[in-house]
């Protein structure tokens, strides 16, 4: 099986996953866009046995808001947002952004779009770049 190595963006934290995921969420809920600062949260899932820290895996911080299923584990120097165990113990929670590599998604979902800003609802029509603009 391929693996995917992923980390932290300052490298403290860092793991390897088998590249093989079930799920892949883009959620748009307010919550998600609140913890991840951004349009939507993008979090793979995976089983636990493909899954390996491969550095500060025991230095991860985990935030779980009260009353609601909603988790963020992250790396205590530079605070990227890493892969936390779900609640019940059998899956891994991978972001994808920490990922090095193209992950293979057996299925996709966009998620909570009624609540997604009217900003990021026409991405695909504002003016792109490779980098900075000039």
């Amino acid at each position: 099986m391929q693996k995917l190595k992923g980390s932290c963006l300052c490298g403290a934290v860092s793991y390897e996953v088998v590249n093989a995921f079930e799920k892949m969420f883009l959620c748009s809920c307010a919550q998600c866009r609140q913890i991840t600062g951004s349009a939507f949260a993008s979090n793979l899932f995976t089983d636990v046995g493909g899954f390996k820290w491969l550095s500060g895996g025991y230095d991860v911080v985990t935030y779980e808001m009260p009353g609601r299923d909603i988790s963020k584990s992250f790396c205590p120097k530079c605070g990227s947002g890493v892969p936390w165990l779900s609640g019940d113990g059998t899956k891994m929670i991978v972001p994808a952004g920490s990922l090095q590599g193209e992950p293979e998604v057996a299925q996709m979902y966009r998620t909570f779009i009624s609540e997604q800003p009217s900003w990021s609802s026409t991405l695909d029509q504002v003016e792109a770049h490779k980098g900075f603009p000039s």
